[in-house]
């Protein structure tokens, strides 16, 4: 978790208001992935703290936790998941 006040780095949200936040995708999101990010962060931003850079799979555990939405969580950990996978990251010279 990061306290910042530039831009929100890829796969992070932050609380802009009581009842905004704003979600960074990962860069190669699709638009339905996107829209998705946005009805979570227009329904749970209360989940989020103030004035913190928080991971989206942080978020995810509110609102599974918190909120109670399990449907939520999962895809977001899953999304979080996809994006974060060190296999799939560019540059890896891991062999397999």
């Amino acid at each position: 978790m990061r306290r910042r006040t530039g831009p929100i780095a890829p796969g992070y949200v932050r609380r802009t208001s009581p009842t905004a936040c704003s979600v960074m995708p990962f860069t190669g999101s699709s638009v339905e992935e996107m829209e998705q990010l946005r009805y979570l962060a227009k329904t749970y931003a209360r989940n989020v703290p103030y004035g913190l850079d928080w991971p989206i799979n942080f978020w995810s555990e509110r609102i599974g936790f918190d909120a109670g939405d399990h449907a939520a969580h999962c895809w977001l950990t899953g999304y979080f998941n996809r994006n974060t996978d060190p296999a799939l990251v560019a540059g890896n010279e891991t062999r397999h």
